[in-house]
């Protein structure tokens, strides 16, 4: 799926490391959703942000893209 926001990048399935919150991140600009529903349709938030606010670093190696 292309990003609504960025209109550039695809939107992927990730998992958190060693956790089970799972999140759809855009590759391209990291606008970030909980639920595949609410893209384009519920504000985005911060990929970077919410992996500092759970006191993780904000790096791509900390997440698992999942295929499910």
């Amino acid at each position: 799926m292309l990003c609504p926001r960025c209109e550039q990048g695809d939107i992927v399935k990730v998992r958190v490391v060693g956790g089970e919150k799972c999140l759809y991140v855009c590759q391209e600009c990291e606008a970030s959703w909980f639920l595949f529903e609410d893209i384009g349709v519920k504000p985005f938030f911060d990929y970077g942000n919410y992996m500092e606010s759970i006191g993780r670093k904000p790096l791509w190696t900390e997440l698992e893209i999942t295929f499910e």
